[in-house]
């Protein structure tokens, strides 16, 4: 597939970066010389300097013979004139990021598709979508959701006193049975194992776990030990911050701090079940107003990414049970994963990472990394002729380091068994190990037959 990015800045190297090792043909388009020179030095793509809204830039990025056109740029209003040009010359699919809500809310300013542009991308809306999903499942790291939110990807780090530490992974299906989910893989001493029914949970572990929607309460008492989150603070009376307020008001109790008089003002006329407190949370009142001691969740979702960084720890230390850090810097994530921060949410990179769910398009509806590991979560439908389709799954024989781990079958989601047996339709979530991506694909997604090679993954040490 050929495919034109408009903007290289992070999201389009993360996208130019992950789409070109899939085998796609990338151009990127860009005003800024330096930018382009850096997408140059790491990758294997065309770059082409000069506006994404001039003809012959287009036409040099081989815009006419595109199969995808994505704009990324740091202006909308660009974003979606080029994404108009694109589609007027020939390009049928195209994605848009825009930060306006007006135009990606249920009544929005302008149809997209009557402008040629398949769909707007809120990267805003999809970083309040992730912290959302942190706070439903306390006690989370990583978190993805597929066959339209029936089958969730939760992952958490395993203390001394949880009831899943030092028992084999079989006594835990006899002890939760009924419970839908799945111990997809173990993260333990930089090495990503999928593990069997006799490997046993360390304390110390990163486990991530598949579930089914209505499986998410057990999962809560499991990790935190309670069912239902009681108090949420959020630093920043911004955009983000007003729309993650907005999300959790009618289901628990949330505090909102600004120092900003007008934005305290703006934000107290939307929230009507929200505590809107201007002022900082480093003053004794306001963490007595907002009890930040007892909370549990403190998001840092200001304007400034040192302070909120600052706020965040701080606000750990006092009492709070766990904290959230928004940035914009990719450069950051890392730094703050080695910190007292419980996650970190870059709306760059999330958003990147729903773009790459459009642009695969197909049979293979996501590819979702987890973490910072190299193994992947990908969802896929069973096509008719493929392998799979009419054997259960034990007589696959899937490779080491595979592992099918939920299916969605007419609206019903379940974890498989295996003598489960796939069926044409199906939608398949399957956590693969590095390298494997491409073979799980074909078994299930595409049609004829398998060869796994020589492929070998290693799998966990302990046994019970």
């Amino acid at each position: 597939m050929k495919i034109v990015i408009a903007g290289a800045g992070a999201v389009g190297f993360h996208l130019a970066r992950e789409l070109g090792a899939e085998g796609h043909g990338i151009s990127v388009i860009d005003l800024d010389p330096d930018k382009l020179d850096h997408i140059r030095d790491r990758l294997d793509v065309l770059v082409v300097a000069g506006s994404t809204t001039q003809r012959a830039i287009l036409e040099a990025a081989g815009t006419r013979d595109a199969d995808l056109f994505i704009a990324v740029s740091n202006a909308d209003e660009v974003n979606m004139l080029a994404c108009a040009a694109a589609h007027n010359m020939g390009v049928r699919r195209t994605l848009a990021r825009v930060r306006s809500s007006d135009f990606t809310n249920d009544n929005p300013l302008v149809d997209p598709l009557r402008l040629g542009i398949t769909k707007f991308i809120n990267p805003d809306e999809i970083a309040v979508d992730s912290i959302v999903a942190l706070v439903d499942a306390p006690g989370s790291i990583d978190v993805g959701d597929f066959a339209g939110g029936e089958i969730l990807l939760r992952s958490f780090i395993l203390d001394a006193e949880s009831r899943l530490c030092d028992r084999p992974l079989a006594r835990l299906k006899e002890d939760f049975a009924g419970v839908q989910f799945l111990v997809a893989s173990v993260q333990r001493d930089g090495q990503q194992i999928i593990p069997r029914g006799e490997d046993m949970l360390l304390a110390g572990d990163k486990v991530f776990l598949l579930m089914t929607l209505e499986s998410l309460p057990v999962f809560r008492k499991i990790v935190s030990g309670t069912d239902r989150v009681q108090r949420v603070v959020i630093y920043g009376a911004e955009r983000l911050g007003i729309r993650v307020a907005e999300r959790l008001q009618d289901r628990t109790n949330v505090v909102l701090i600004d120092e900003d008089h007008d934005r305290c003002e703006q934000a107290a006329r939307q929230l009507d079940k929200t505590l809107v407190l201007r002022g900082s949370p480093n003053d004794a009142d306001i963490r007595g107003q907002g009890r930040l001691a007892s909370t549990d969740f403190f998001i840092s979702a200001g304007d400034n990414e040192e302070h909120n960084l600052i706020l965040a720890l701080l606000a750990k230390k006092r009492g709070a049970k766990r904290n959230i850090v928004v940035t914009a810097d990719p450069d950051l994530v890392s730094l703050l994963d080695r910190l007292d921060i419980d996650a970190v949410i870059n709306p760059r990179l999330t958003m990147a990472g729903r773009l790459l769910r459009f642009a695969r398009g197909g049979r293979v509806q996501t590819v979702q990394k987890i973490g910072d590991s190299t193994a992947e979560v990908v969802e896929m439908v069973a096509r008719h002729g493929a392998k799979a389709v009419g054997e259960q799954l034990r007589d696959l024989k899937l490779p080491q380091g595979a592992l099918v781990g939920a299916i969605m079958r007419e609206h019903e989601a379940f974890i498989p068994h295996g003598g489960t047996r796939v069926e044409e339709g199906d939608v398949v979530v399957a956590f693969v190990l590095p390298g494997l991506r491409d073979n799980i694909e074909r078994v299930f997604a595409r049609r004829g037959n398998l060869s796994f090679g020589d492929t070998t993954i290693q799998q966990s040490p302990h046994k019970a």
